[in-house]
């Protein structure tokens, strides 16, 4: 796999893949036009990366820090795979791959997420990845309120993480 930054072409691409199984319908938002990558290109002080298997996007993800002049030590982060990679382990090496990204080439000291309490599966990822659950939060998506857990990860305890 390999990690790249967005370019034009690869919207209409991500926008093109299928919906997401019935299990995951209420995120299937994000890959649309209004949806995440709509909402972050161009943004300042955030990246978005691209994950590439044998030429084929399979997945990207998001970093996004706090201010807007691109020079906070913090970011949240999200990712979105390509339907047909759920469930085989891509996550969670797209993730690690985007967080080593953040730490050693962003310079950020703390990246933090927000993620769907009834979506267990991502919470696990984010957890095997080193993120600790620092709250809870109960947000508005689409009409819809949603509960979300809050979790954070800090560079030193990824680095230790890392290291094993």
């Amino acid at each position: 796999m390999i990690l790249r930054e967005i370019v034009e072409q690869d919207v209409a691409v991500i926008q093109s893949w299928p919906a997401y199984p019935e299990e995951f319908k209420d995120l299937d938002y994000a890959l649309r036009e209004a949806g995440w990558i709509s909402e972050y290109l161009g943004k300042e002080g955030t990246t978005i990366y691209i994950a590439e298997e044998r030429g084929v996007l399979i997945g990207f993800t998001i970093l996004s820090r706090d201010d807007a002049d691109g020079k906070s030590c913090s970011a949240e982060f999200r990712i979105a795979l390509h339907p047909d990679m759920l469930g085989q382990g891509i996550g969670e090496k797209l993730a690690r791959m985007t967080i080593r990204k953040g730490f050693e080439q962003l310079g950020l000291k703390r990246i933090y997420l927000i993620v769907r309490r009834s979506n267990p599966r991502a919470r696990k990822l984010y957890q095997n990845c080193g993120f600790r659950d620092i709250g809870e939060s109960r947000k508005e998506v689409n009409g819809i309120v949603v509960d979300f857990q809050e979790m954070e990860l800090e560079k030193e305890n990824f680095q230790r993480m890392d290291e094993v």
